[in-house]
């Protein structure tokens, strides 16, 4: 477990390139974190926010901490995937762009790439635009493009709405993974409540019966 734990920790933390942390502090500060949770005295409750199934592991529930953890596991895979795919669909039609439009792909926003997908050169675009009066989407000739055929042009636009999917995939798979933390801590929270329970045997007196009292 402690071993599965510190593996995420510098696999998904470490690797972001916006860690200033260098690379050996960050795995050390993982293992006392993860190797001594005893002596640091986390909070079950934190434990499973940090990461799902933690929690449930501090308190000897194996199988809801397997559950949990399999969960975050399959989800980080499948948003990795996701955006790794949209990334390398992204490269595909810019450079399909270059190739059959022409077009220059650096410094272009995602607007100019929904229209280029949607006209068939700048002049079309122009000149529509002129007749909405929208003379703020217009575009220079420095930014020009002319598709060498329709079906490329369609063709083009397939490939950039797949590759804009996956990216909505993958942010709806990081809600996932929130909802799962958050799942994950009410869980723990529930156990902890249940884990403190205790039973009190109550004679009343003249009377001759037993009750309980629940104390939390």
């Amino acid at each position: 477990w402690r071993c599965i734990c510190i593996s995420l920790f510098c696999n998904f933390v470490v690797h972001k390139p916006c860690f200033i942390m260098p690379k050996k502090i960050i795995i050390l500060l993982a293992f006392i974190l993860f190797s001594h949770e005893k002596a640091l005295s986390i909070n079950p409750v934190w434990k499973s926010i940090i990461f799902p199934g933690w929690g449930e592991h501090a308190l000897e529930e194996n199988k809801r901490s397997r559950l949990f953890s399999n969960i975050e596991l399959s989800l980080w895979t499948a948003c990795l995937g996701a955006y790794t795919y949209s990334h390398h669909s992204m490269l595909q039609y810019k450079s399909f762009a270059v190739e059959h439009a022409g077009v220059f792909s650096s410094g272009k926003d995602k607007k100019y790439w929904v229209d280029i997908g949607n006209y068939i050169d700048i002049e079309n675009h122009n000149s529509e635009h002129l007749r909405w009066r929208y003379f703020d989407e217009l575009y220079d000739e420095s930014d020009g493009w002319y598709w060498d055929n329709v079906d490329n042009m369609k063709k083009f636009e397939s490939m950039r709405i797949r590759s804009d999917y996956f990216s909505k995939t993958g942010e709806y798979i990081i809600g996932a993974i929130v909802l799962n933390h958050i799942i994950s801590a009410i869980d723990t929270y529930y156990l902890l409540r249940l884990k403190n329970i205790t039973f009190f045997p109550v004679i009343t007196n003249g009377v001759n019966e037993i009750s309980l009292r629940v104390s939390l």
